[in-house]
């Protein structure tokens, strides 16, 4: 039995207050670990800090030997080991289905689920007759059924090697879905994943072999009473070796899905165009600078960049941006800028009977990607924060005029 995971020293600050003092967890391979305590205690805290979600003010986080994060600044891109994750939120795109949602939990932890195994686990759920509908239709206890499933399916790889964080994973069942989840956390431990499980009821969780506290950011171990382990049916055997979901493609879907482009970015570059037909005729636009003429045909372009990234508002708004970033994943829709960049300057000239050269088509087409993708990482620098509402990343907007001007001198 090795070291899955080692945390060690952990200091975590969220805001003004420091919520973990030098705490330490060291999980064994193949076991079931507790944390215990009441709301506000920082078992939320400590769970997203050992998934890497968290600055560190000190020590160091190791999954399989390798920094998950560390407070020099050091963080891993991608989990070190097969990872299922449920958060307080259950992090679901909610414009997604059951199916699709599930699919990318097993190929984010590189597990292979056939539609006939997806059908089985949701079946045990009494979830079957939900895989193709929307999350969002989905009740707030089924929800959880499906964010508890998807966490758990690394678990069902023999000798997989996963490690599960789960954070109050019986909020909201029912007594089928509680008896279901200790059934599965079970055969998890049994085919040797390592388990984390934040909740207030140890009752539930017979699997489980050690427990901690929390107090006054420290863990303090709890003694557990022995209990015999959950019988149930054996649960379908996955096996490893899925491709991990392209960050590119996923952005697209899940950018569309919720249709955030139509009042981002697509709105916003329609909105420039009407405005700019009502304050300009064609005559007028002639009279124009070059410099000038050039502004007003990449207008389009500039206010479609500035819109963001349509993924990211689409994850934010779900809140399912710790989930993603915990499996290492990142959603990008650069399709979306990069047509509405090209496609603005020359709707533009033809409303204003001007000429659009395949070089202006070229620098709104860059121009809208390139500041959406700016505007991007400003947006997930601010998710990643204790408290993202206290820093408006966006106020530094004014800053994009500058380089907008040296491009349209630059053209001219």
């Amino acid at each position: 039995m090795g070291t899955v995971l080692e945390a060690r020293g952990l200091v975590v600050r969220r805001g003004q207050q420091t919520v973990l003092h030098g705490a330490d967890l060291v999980l064994e391979s193949g076991t079931c670990t507790l944390l215990l305590g009441e709301n506000g205690t920082g078992k939320s805290t400590l769970m997203e800090t050992v998934l890497g979600l968290h600055p560190l003010e000190a020590g160091q986080v190791h999954l399989m030997g390798k920094v998950v994060r560390d407070a020099e600044g050091r963080r891993a891109r991608r989990p070190h080991a097969p990872l299922g994750v449920l958060l307080q939120s259950d992090g679901s795109i909610r414009d997604q289905s059951v199916r699709h949602h599930l699919a990318v939990c097993a190929t984010a932890a590189g597990v292979l689920a056939s539609d006939d195994d997806v059908a089985t686990l949701a079946d045990r759920m009494d979830l079957r007759h939900r895989l193709d509908d929307r999350m969002l239709s989905l009740s707030e206890g089924q929800r959880r059924k499906v964010g508890v499933l998807g966490a758990l399916l690394p678990g069902l790889v023999p000798d997989g090697g996963g490690l599960l964080v789960l954070d109050e994973p019986m909020a909201a069942l029912d007594e089928r879905g509680q008896t279901v989840t200790m059934e599965l956390i079970q055969q998890a431990v049994d085919r040797g994943a390592t388990v984390l499980v934040g909740t207030h009821h140890p009752e539930r969780f017979p699997a489980a072999g050690q427990a901690f506290t929390l107090e006054e950011g420290k863990m303090v171990s709890f003694p557990l009473a022995a209990s015999a382990p959950v019988a149930g049916d054996a649960w379908p055997t996955l096996s490893s070796g899925a491709n991990r979901p392209s960050a590119w493609s996923l952005g697209r879907r899940y950018a569309w899905s919720g249709g955030t482009p139509l009042s981002g970015a697509l709105l916003g570059a329609l909105m420039t165009m009407a405005l700019a037909t009502l304050l300009f005729d064609s005559a007028t636009v002639a009279l124009l600078p070059s410099t000038a003429l050039l502004g007003l045909l990449l207008l389009p372009s500039l206010v479609a960049g500035a819109a963001g990234d349509a993924a990211l508002l689409t994850v934010r708004r779900d809140r399912a941006f710790n989930r993603l970033d915990a499996l290492g994943i990142r959603p990008r829709d650069a399709l979306t800028p990069l047509v509405l960049g090209a496609v603005g300057p020359v709707v533009m000239a033809l409303l204003f009977d001007q000429s659009a050269g395949w070089d202006l088509v070229l620098s709104g087409a860059l121009l809208g990607l390139l500041l959406s993708q700016t505007v991007a990482a400003a947006d997930a620098l601010g998710l990643r924060l204790a408290r993202p509402e206290a820093l408006h990343l966006r106020l530094l907007m004014p800053l994009v005029v500058l380089p907008f001007g040296l491009l349209l001198d630059l053209l001219g």
